[in-house]
């Protein structure tokens, strides 16, 4: 009998080797994170869109899409995880829609929160819901010089021209016969 214990184990261990944050996580900002010394050196533009995205109204989700180590482990230090004990930082992006990610942010990995979904499928925000109040198709009455009924209002309306169907037998009871 095949075991994949170990990679489930690999896959539980990787949370805890890169300081509890994995790619594709959902993330919050600390309410106290532009205190850090990593904001003092940053232009206003980047403290902006941080400060936009600490905002009560804003209601979109802010994704992990990489975790990096100042110490690199591969030539371009993406490797999905890293060994390093300090100094890590995580590339943060705005998520407007599934699989539509905008607004790439790199801090420090002090400055976030996790945020637990259960399954990683965190809500859809309010502001990308369609405000329509159509529940459903519209009752449409049409008058027609046929001879039959076109609105269809009863149950069972025999079509001309139509087949018999039986919906307890296979093929619906219109199957050539075998002989």
């Amino acid at each position: 009998m095949e075991t994949k214990f170990n990679v489930l184990f690999e896959n539980l261990m990787e949370r805890y080797q890169q300081g509890g944050i994995l790619i594709g996580d959902r993330v919050r900002f600390r309410k106290d994170c532009l205190k850090l010394d990593f904001f003092k050196n940053k232009g206003q533009s980047f403290i902006e869109v941080v400060k936009s995205c600490m905002d009560p109204n804003f209601d979109l989700n802010l994704r992990v899409a990489a975790v990096k180590s100042v110490y690199p482990t591969t030539t371009q230090n993406y490797r999905g995880g890293t060994e390093s004990p300090d100094k890590i930082f995580v590339d943060v992006i705005v998520e407007y829609a599934p699989g539509l990610y905008r607004t790439p942010m790199t801090v420090p990995i002090e400055c976030l929160e996790i945020i637990d979904d259960g399954i990683n499928t965190g809500p859809v925000p309010d502001s990308v819901k369609r405000k329509s109040k159509i529940h459903g198709p519209e009752k449409v009455e049409t008058d027609s010089s046929a001879d039959f009924e076109v609105n269809l209002n009863n149950k069972n309306v025999k079509l001309p021209g139509g087949k018999n169907w039986d919906d307890s037998k296979p093929g619906a009871g219109n199957q050539p016969k075998k002989y």
